[in-house]
């Protein structure tokens, strides 16, 4: 006889099979895991990477901010012998002698200038920026002025006329300079500040020049800015002659022909229109 299997032998029933199906819909498989896995560290770095470029963003914009960089430049330049004047974007006001060169900076922080070579005269308009003007190794901040600055083979001479401004130089400790004074800066050593008269610092601008006991040395160069060709000496001692005296800029040759009258000088023109002074 066969024997019959009850219910109660053989295997015993699973209790949760009747869920299995249920619980597989809801938890996720390990594929499913890992490539949720993958995917939420994409977008941990997306977010990583965002947010770096947005730091470098920041980071840039602060480091341009610190370091004041020039956007814009412009070069005015002046013939020799040629005054003219310029007005900058907040109103301040320029007055360029002859033979001068100047490049006018658009920066970030401040208003700045640099006198390349030459001579000008500046009537600063207040503002929230500092106006700053740089010429060889000097730099003059204006404190609320009108100066003069001339730059050439003699160094820095900067002149104030009203106010005060603030000079400084890599060799030396910034320096306030006030109207009625003048301060040479030299291979970046500010010179001992002297009393000067403003009406002689700005003669130029009436079209004058003035020499009270100058080194010919010096006239020489004041000359130079009012011709092209070059007036040189024959004996660099010469160069130690005193003029004096108020002259005419608009007739410099003239000027240049008196020599011989007030100093023991020869004076000898070539065809190229340049001028040589020799002793006698």
């Amino acid at each position: 006889m066969s024997e019959v299997q009850r219910p109660d032998q053989g295997e015993a029933q699973d209790p949760l099979a009747p869920f299995e199906q249920a619980l597989r819909a809801r938890v996720p498989s390990r594929e499913a895991l890992l490539a949720e896995g993958k995917a939420q560290s994409a977008r941990q770095r997306r977010r990583k990477q965002v947010a770096g470029s947005a730091l470098s963003m920041v980071l840039l914009a602060t480091g341009l901010w610190l370091v004041d960089p020039a956007w814009r430049s412009e070069d005015v330049r002046t013939a020799a012998g040629r005054r003219e004047s310029l007005s900058l974007a907040d109103g301040s006001q320029v007055l360029l002698n002859g033979a001068t060169h100047l490049r006018v900076e658009q920066r970030l922080r401040s208003r700045q200038i640099e006198l390349v070579e030459g001579e000008a005269t500046f009537t600063v308009v207040h503002g929230d920026k500092p106006f700053i003007v740089r010429s060889q190794q000097a730099e003059v901040l204006d404190i609320g002025t009108v100066f003069n600055v001339r730059s050439d083979s003699r160094g820095v001479a900067v002149a104030v006329i009203e106010g005060e401004v603030e000079v400084s130089a890599p060799a030396a400790a910034a320096r306030r300079v006030h109207g009625g004074e003048q301060l040479l800066v030299q291979a970046g050593q500010l010179g001992a500040t002297e009393r000067v008269d403003p009406a002689r610092v700005t003669a130029w601008q009436q079209g004058k020049l003035r020499f009270d006991g100058t080194p010919l040395r010096e006239v020489i160069i004041d000359i130079q800015r009012y011709r092209q060709a070059p007036v040189r000496l024959a004996d660099p001692r010469l160069g130690a002659l005193r003029v004096s005296g108020e002259y005419d800029s608009a007739a410099i040759e003239s000027l240049i022909d008196l020599l011989p009258a007030i100093l023991p000088v020869r004076l000898a023109r070539a065809g190229d229109g340049s001028v040589t002074l020799s002793g006698r």
